[in-house]
């Protein structure tokens, strides 16, 4: 059993870098508000407990926002609909064991005060921290207003004012009362080391997770992009699933073929940065849709390089596209490690055998015949074409039953979140 020791700060900048890759638009929004929310909670003197949880809450808060659209409306300070994507995020974050203590922060992050009737919503008990949070949020969104100069701290306090009590609770309202005159702040929230400055808060804390507790956090972040659409629900688990099959068969022990199944579910994790549109696209994709689409395992690499753990699993998961003859893209490199050739073998093998918006899948047989040629043209490693080819029956057998376990639990949180 391989245990890893995870600092937080590691784990929620590489899951607000990845939420905010669906957008430029609100790029390193989740960062500013885990901030301010910071700021409002020394202010308000938070336990150590209850600052963390807030934090941690504040950097995931808008996880559930899956489209541009969605992103983007959650800036507008008055947003239709608010509830939607923060119960999308509660779903997500509920299904991860240490964040369930956080999931309804997240849930009821944008409750109203309503002058205390705020304390529960639809007879549920609200978190005290998500009025903090909702309050945060609305700052940065106000900050906003004035581009990319110095937001005007006067301007943002007096349309928080003429909230208080009725969108916001008062004693957010006076905390944020009492730094917001401070230069520093506004500063901070502009500055490019944003990231060293939130070490501050996070910088201590460790997250311990048993082998099964990493799977669960790289299924969260799978879900992240493969509920985004139908289309693409199912197809992180049928690559997990084969590349799991193969590391099995070639002899890697237990802790290493678990490594590979890791890099199997994130393999696709820089497909946020590539629109609903684009990925759900019935007909050929135009020439600036094809190259965006070809960057999305360059934001792979570099969000899970956040995480020191994940330095190999980084590479193993961003080389998918990468061909021995170095035609690949988007790093053109030919000498790869067999777990990355091993990613590779199986996201062809699963991307055939299964729909997508523009075609039908392939049958067993003449995905087979597709995985030949590209062996013979050096575009995948023969050996492991061989072994795939050997075990094509148990392999589809393997995926097929991995993507429908996935179907099922993409149909429960739709269904919930209707």
């Amino acid at each position: 059993m391989t245990e890893y020791h995870i600092p937080v700060l590691e784990l929620v900048l590489t899951m607000a870098n990845a939420v905010d890759l669906v957008s430029p638009a609100v790029g390193g929004h989740h960062k500013r508000v885990t901030y301010l929310s910071s700021q409002l909670a020394r202010e308000m003197d938070l336990s150590s407990q209850a600052t963390f949880d807030l934090v941690v809450a504040a950097a995931l808060h808008d996880i559930g926002a899956f489209s541009i659209k969605e992103r983007i409306a959650t800036l507008d300070f008055e947003i239709a609909n608010p509830h939607a994507h923060a119960e999308m995020g509660f779903l997500f974050l509920h299904r991860f064991p240490p964040f369930r203590r956080l999931a309804d922060i997240v849930r009821f992050h944008h409750v109203r005060w309503d002058d205390g009737r705020g304390t529960t919503f639809n007879g549920l008990e609200v978190p005290p921290s998500s009025h903090i949070l909702h309050l945060a949020d609305r700052i940065d969104v106000l900050s906003l207003d004035g581009g990319s100069g110095i937001p005007n701290p006067t301007e943002i306090l007096d349309r928080i004012e003429t909230e208080r009590g009725r969108t916001f609770k008062s004693e957010a309202v006076d905390a944020f009362g009492a730094f917001a005159a401070k230069e520093y702040i506004w500063l901070d929230l502009r500055s490019s080391n944003l990231d060293r400055i939130l070490s501050d808060t996070l910088s201590e804390q460790i997250l311990e997770l048993d082998d099964e507790g990493m799977l669960r956090f790289a299924q969260l972040l799978a879900h992240l992009v493969d509920f985004r659409s139908r289309y693409t629900s199912t197809h992180t688990a049928g690559v997990a699933e084969t590349a799991l099959f193969l590391a099995e068969r070639v002899g890697m022990d237990r802790s290493h073929c678990r490594r590979v199944y890791l890099a199997g579910y994130l393999h696709d994790l820089g497909k946020l940065a590539v629109g609903r549109e684009i990925l759900d696209k019935e007909s050929g994709l135009e020439e600036q849709e094809y190259g965006l689409l070809k960057a999305h395992p360059y934001f792979t690499r570099r969000i899970l390089e956040t995480i020191k753990d994940f330095s190999d699993i980084a590479v193993w998961a961003s080389a998918h596209h990468e061909r021995p003859d170095g035609s690949g893209y988007p790093f053109h490199e030919k000498s790869l490690p067999i777990e990355a050739r091993i990613i590779a073998v199986a996201d062809v093998f699963t991307a055939l055998t299964e729909d997508r918006p523009y075609r039908s899948a392939m049958n067993l047989e003449d995905a087979a015949n597709t995985l030949h040629r590209m062996s013979a043209n050096r575009l995948l490693d023969p050996t492991l074409v061989e072994l795939a080819l050997t075990y094509r029956h148990e392999l589809d057998t393997a995926r097929r039953l991995a993507q429908a376990e996935a179907s099922e639990e993409y149909a429960a949180i739709m269904a919930r979140a209707v």
